[in-house]
């Protein structure tokens, strides 16, 4: 009887073991555990606030995040990003504009991992409709009153549009399918928000991004429609 009761024992452990729930509490707790002194209140705070959404607010301009030391800025306002975006209550509360203004942020940081990082996670979650770019908020609603902001977040949306559509055309597909048949597979693309196309252009050119180069002169194309010299390389991740 208690070589039975042993080994059923034994049997509940192993299942417990790689039992996981779609929240992932566990896995949630371990990441917590490594940025937070209080990991249980933080997880349990994820539960609990109202309303369901993060709150989303209009992120400094880009001369000001220029103004640090390159890749600072994000780690100074942003320090745990990568560790949270891998928490499922995290997400849950995440929503795409906040996720748009990180990705500016990184960008005009010039912080290219984190910008592939952000456009990755972005694309996952663009399998849900209100996810896709086309959804993306106009940032004058959230009063964004400054051209350079508003020409750097519209040709940021033009070029992560673009760069979701570069992987539609490569077969690929936000849910991590691979369509049979890869480039030039039929998919319908990913139309860019309405509001950039009314976005200024730039009298004087803004330097986003500083190749450390004078014989690099190129930019992005959407980027450069603007006058801004900047690269979208770093959302065109596989």
């Amino acid at each position: 009887m208690s070589l039975n009761l042993s080994a059923k024992w034994r049997q509940w452990r192993w299942q417990m073991e790689f039992y996981h729930t779609p929240l992932e509490l566990r896995y949630s707790y371990r990441l917590l555990s490594r940025i937070s002194d209080h990991p249980l209140l933080r997880l349990l705070l994820l539960f609990l606030r109202l309303p369901r959404f993060f709150p989303c607010r209009l992120p400094p301009r880009p001369r000001d995040i220029m103004a640090y030391p390159r890749e600072a800025y994000m780690n100074q306002h942003h320090p745990d990003v990568y560790e949270t975006r891998l928490i499922p209550a995290w997400r849950w509360r995440d929503t795409l504009q906040r996720a748009f203004y990180r990705l500016y942020e990184t960008v005009c940081a010039y912080d290219e991992p984190l910008t592939g990082y952000e456009a990755e996670y972005m694309w996952r979650r663009s399998a849900g409709s209100a996810w896709a770019p086309g959804m993306l908020r106009d940032p004058r609603d959230d009063g964004c009153d400054d051209r350079e902001q508003l020409a750097v977040m519209a040709s940021l949306a033009d070029a992560l549009t673009d760069a979701f559509n570069w992987r539609l055309e490569l077969g690929l597909r936000p849910d991590g399918e691979l369509v049979e048949g890869g480039p030039g597979a039929r998919f319908v693309p990913y139309a860019r928000p309405a509001w950039t196309a009314a976005a200024p252009r730039l009298q004087s050119r803004l330097v986003l991004h500083d190749y450390g180069d004078s014989s690099i002169a190129g930019s992005s194309e959407p980027f450069d429609r603007r006058n801004i010299q900047a690269s979208a390389a770093a959302l065109r991740t596989i």
